[in-house]
């Protein structure tokens, strides 16, 4: 590693993380910092000239104690202005002034920059979590994502603060150190040799305070994992009385977190409560050596008294944000480490050619073999033709819901061919072809939104999109319960659709994907949760719904597929027979013992 890549990598990668996402805009703030310094500073130099001329009747005696600062004074002749009381004290004001509106520009950047840059990574992570191959999410730890996206966010807004007023106040303080040179050279010494003493004693602070910040990260994407699941798993942990001993679980993680935040809140406490001691302290010492040993006059000093109180005010508080900056990091660190994971499982495929509509759809040969080589799907020769209905039946194992994410494009086959309207799937856009297929799940997906935005997804309220939906809820025979809800289709559903019942929520999720405007409706166990009536509700709408699109059943009630073109008996990832219902029954022992096992 070359020399300069191990100084940024050490003291500038922070900086190198931000200028990624800011840019030029970085350096723009940072000379907003470097503007109001020098604006503040020559203010401040201009109190001498002030003082004297106060003193001695409105004339300059010595000007010696401006040191290389009387270049102030030497431009206010230059403009043909006269160095009396007044004119000091006007340009006195005008450069405070300046200072202050240039303070303000500076406030207002860094909250555009700030909300610039949170958005920025945001989105980043959003974009990210949408690209995930499926395979890949599931490697990624749910609780983890969760917090990244969700509560670590604050600690990214904080963080961006905290840093970017260090390195104001950093600059700010080489500004006033060069200041303090132009006027007091053995001054600028010692501020030197103050602000480095001090920041050795903060250091341990600093590095304690981001390993805490780090574990704290850590424990909260813990704490949201095992939170998701209480809630996912609430009426299981209820109705055994397990909650009892899983919110002990939580409760000692909640310990966890509690102890680490306030060993990050005794370390901030002793930053803030030691700064103004040692303020006062390197103050008097500087005073002390100023008047003893170098002999330094009263206008000197009081010159270095100004310059001393800015900069030795800005290394305390440079150390402070500093220390707010590090106390956040664990949630920029964990932003990054997810967008890193994020990009490692991206899903690549072809940007054309797009897929309009699916006219055939064939399987020769497939294969579909996990990474740890175990295999799920053996040979599958497989032809789905336009508007008919196949179903898939075998015991649990068989490869039947493998082989419907092998269909919608979660997975890929291992070996052998899928071709899409005669073209191998590999070589089309992956996202169009995903969005020609309606899927039905087991567990309806049901969002705590209004039945208009759970069906449309959020779509706009236009005309058009008004008679799709209405055309959804008449074909999922969805009309009759929006007529007896008093806000009708505006009417909220309640966290994972809680305010209504499975069969209504799965009525929902058929509207849904014809709103859509599909090619192939998938229903993967779509009735296996829900009551007798209820299923055969929702089997009325599935034999409403055969012959107007392509349809694959995946089912373990039989009674479920009687009606199919096509169905395929799995067993162990293979298809061990096909055909319909009545020639299955009569050719099939397999198949007529399942039939015997059921109701019909």
């Amino acid at each position: 590693m070359k020399l300069s890549d191990k100084v940024i990598t050490k003291y500038f990668r922070h900086f190198a993380f931000f200028y990624s996402y800011l840019g030029y805009r970085s350096f723009l703030l940072i000379s907003f910092s470097i503007f109001v310094g020098l604006l503040d500073g020559f203010g401040l130099a201009m109190f001498i000239p002030v003082f004297q001329l106060a003193a001695n009747g409105g004339e300059m005696t010595s000007t010696e104690s401006m040191g290389e600062l009387q270049f102030l004074l030497d431009w206010i002749k230059t403009v043909g202005l006269p160095v009396n009381l007044n004119t000091v004290i006007v340009v006195m004001i005008v450069l405070f002034v300046l200072k202050a509106i240039l303070k303000f520009m500076d406030g207002c950047y860094k909250i555009k920059l700030q909300n610039h840059f949170v958005k920025k990574l945001r989105n980043q992570l959003v974009d990210g979590l949408s690209s995930l191959d499926y395979k890949n999410f599931l490697n990624l730890d749910s609780g983890k994502i969760q917090n990244v996206l969700g509560a670590e966010g604050i600690k990214l807004t904080y963080g961006f603060l905290a840093y970017f007023n260090s390195v104001q106040h950093a600059v700010l303080l080489l500004v006033y150190i060069g200041l303090a040179m132009l006027s007091n050279f053995e001054f600028a010494i010692l501020v030197s040799i103050g602000g480095y003493l001090s920041n050795y004693v903060f250091r341990f602070l600093f590095k304690n305070t981001e390993i805490a910040s780090v574990g704290l990260s850590n424990l909260g994407h813990t704490y949201q994992s095992y939170l998701v699941q209480s809630v996912y798993n609430f009426k299981y942990l209820k109705a055994t009385g397990y909650f009892s001993s899983y919110k002990n679980k939580l409760k000692d993680i909640i310990d966890k977190i509690e102890l680490t935040q306030r060993k990050i809140g005794v370390y901030n406490a002793i930053m803030s409560s030691a700064r103004e001691p040692m303020i006062l302290l390197v103050v008097v010492l500087i005073i002390v050596i100023q008047v003893h040993y170098l002999g330094g006059s009263i206008a000197t000093i009081m010159l270095s008294l100004m310059f001393l109180y800015r900069a030795l005010n800005y290394i305390v508080t440079l150390q402070g944000s500093w220390q707010g900056f590090i106390s956040n990091i664990g949630g920029l660190r964990a932003s990054v480490d997810l967008i890193d994971e994020f990009d490692n499982g991206k899903e690549y495929f072809n940007s054309d050619p797009s897929i309009e509509k699916i006219n055939s759809l064939t399987l020769k040969n497939v294969s579909f073999a996990y990474p740890n080589g175990f295999e799920v799907l053996k040979n599958i020769d497989l032809e789905l033709a336009p508007l008919q209905t196949y179903a898939f039946v075998g015991e649990s194992g068989s490869g039947k819901t493998s082989l419907v994410n092998l269909l919608i494009g979660l997975l890929s086959p291992s070996a052998g061919q899928l071709n899409v309207n005669e073209t191998n799937r590999s070589d089309i856009n992956l996202a169009s072809y995903r969005k020609r297929f309606g899927y039905i799940t087991q567990e309806p997906v049901i969002f705590n939104d209004s039945i208009f935005n759970n069906i449309t997804l959020w779509a706009p309220d236009t005309p058009e999109n008004r008679q799709r939906f209405q055309n959804a809820v008449k074909l999922a025979k969805l009309e009759n319960f929006l007529e007896d809800l008093p806000e009708k289709e505006h009417t909220r559903l309640g966290d994972n659709g809680i305010l209504i019942s499975g069969g209504q929520k799965q009525r929902v999720s058929i509207a849904r994907e014809l709103f859509k405007d599909v090619d192939i409706l998938i229903f993967d166990e779509a009735t296996s949760a829900l009551d007798s009536e209820t299923e055969r509700q929702i089997q009325d709408n599935i034999d409403l719904l055969m012959g107007k699109f392509t349809m694959v059943i995946i089912a373990h009630r039989l009674s479920t597929v009687r009606k199919a073109d096509v169905i395929h008996l799995m067993s162990k990832g293979e298809i061990l027979e096909s055909g319909r219902f009545e020639e299955l029954l009569e050719n099939n022992s397999q198949f007529r013992r399942m039939v015997e096992l059921q109701e019909f």
